[in-house]
């Protein structure tokens, strides 16, 4: 038995030298270094050229970049261009302040006339929600009414209520309140 085991393991030498045998190679023959530099072609001598020639004015394009609508009233919403306007507790009868704020936003309406006006009434946090929306209902609808009255188109303008849902000021307070009770104008692109 040990005769046998002694021919497995003589064989098993003799299958794995066969295989190593190819795996050994040969040094790779070195490289006979570069005696010579690489012959280049000499470039051709520049042309002279006079200073003031070949050179083109730059034209502007003739036609320029236009922003989309949706982009330029997304940047006039964000820059303020069109005022709140604010109502006193429990009111929504334009105040003076309101009625300056308001000529100033139509003449803003009528420089920008490709865009739509929504005007948002909003109100304070005191009151249900069904009276703070029909309260802000009235409160966009005057400032509308009041837009209208000064010439703006009123199929350019729509209005819509949030009641207390979206105050400025979250604070519980006289003066918070007081910014709550508004009514905003808004860009839209058609």
């Amino acid at each position: 038995m040990t005769h046998g085991v002694s021919r497995l393991l003589l064989l098993a030498m003799v299958v794995l030298c066969c295989a190593a045998l190819p795996a050994c190679k040969s040094a790779p023959k070195a490289e006979a270094p570069v005696t010579t530099p690489p012959a280049f072609q000499t470039p051709a001598p520049a042309e002279k050229v006079d200073e003031t020639t070949g050179f083109q004015e730059a034209q502007p394009a003739s036609e320029q970049v236009r922003e989309s609508p949706a982009s330029l009233a997304e940047k006039l919403n964000a820059q303020g261009v069109l005022e709140a306007v604010y109502f006193d507790f429990d009111k929504y009868d334009l105040r003076s302040d309101a009625i300056k704020t308001l000529g100033d936003d139509a003449a803003q309406i009528r420089k920008y006339g490709q865009f739509r006006v929504r005007v948002e009434g909003h109100c304070d946090e005191r009151g249900t929600v069904e009276y703070n929306l029909a309260l802000g209902e009235k409160r966009a609808r005057a400032a509308r009414d009041y837009l209208v009255s000064v010439g703006t188109p009123a199929s350019r303008l729509s209005i819509i209520s949030f009641g207390k849902e979206r105050p400025v000021d979250p604070g519980h307070t006289e003066e918070a309140w007081g910014r709550n009770r508004r009514a905003e104008l808004i860009f839209l692109a058609e």
